[in-house]
């Protein structure tokens, strides 16, 4: 009997040792936390950088001049508004018909010259100027142009709701 209380003891002071580490979670199985996404509104957010990359994107889009490339840069039912088209649908039958007569002007590109950004929540807003260059008869023709892009953050992807261009005269 003296034996079996002197193991007591340790016993005991082992079982609570193996209960104290498995209620701190230690255990042999690694555990995975994932956080949600960050909403924009929180400080710690990666949105506007995020935004930079979309827009820095469409700009390498656009002057590719490949229309695959941009499609996807929008979401469904966006809107584009500017001096040759007026509120058109890009899921509608127009959808192909713009950006198949944008990759037609093989040497015009962009570049973006000023803009500043707003969010609100999950939307963003980025306005300023742009602009557009292409070679016509062997020279360059530049034309400066107003815009605004309109995003939405979808599953933490920013994609285009709206865009609008107005030519500067």
């Amino acid at each position: 009997m003296k034996i079996i209380n002197k193991a007591r003891r340790p016993a005991a002071a082992l079982a609570c040792l193996l209960l104290l580490l498995a209620g701190s979670g230690c255990s042999m199985r690694p555990r995975l936390h994932v956080s949600a996404p960050l909403r924009c509104d929180d400080p710690a957010s990666s949105c506007v950088n995020e935004l930079m990359k979309a827009l820095e994107d469409w700009q390498e889009a656009y002057n590719s001049r490949d229309p695959q490339r941009l499609r996807p840069l929008y979401a469904p039912g966006a809107l584009i508004t500017d001096d040759e088209y007026s509120a058109v649908p890009l899921s509608g039958e127009s959808l192909p018909l713009y950006f198949d007569q944008m990759a037609e002007r093989a040497t015009a590109r962009m570049r973006w010259r000023i803009g500043n950004v707003q969010l609100f929540g999950e939307t963003a807003v980025r306005s300023g100027e742009y602009e557009f260059s292409e070679q016509v008869g062997g020279q360059t023709q530049a034309r400066a142009a107003r815009y605004s892009f309109v995003y939405q953050r979808f599953d933490g992807r920013w994609l285009i709701i709206l865009q609008h261009t107005t030519l500067k005269l």
